[in-house]
């Protein structure tokens, strides 16, 4: 579930925002870095990509610890 989660966030979010700066970056050249719409998106993408890796981690650690089961002996 975690990883169609991040998948999502990939697809939906962080490539649609570096999609839409990329854009705006061809357009307006240099003045884009100052224009508030490119630094809202590039904050929002930032964060996304903070959660997709905060995901990649949990995900191992999910795995192989497995805390849902009961440990031996109790």
């Amino acid at each position: 579930m975690l990883f169609i989660i991040q998948t999502f966030i990939g697809i939906f979010i962080v490539d649609q925002l570096m999609t839409s700066n990329m854009d705006m970056l061809e357009a307006e050249k240099s003045a884009a870095l100052h224009d508030p719409v490119f630094i809202q998106n590039h904050s929002l993408r930032l964060y996304a990509v903070i959660i997709q890796i905060a995901i990649t981690v949990l995900i191992p650690c999910i795995s192989v610890l497995k805390p849902w089961k009961k440990k031996k002996g109790t």
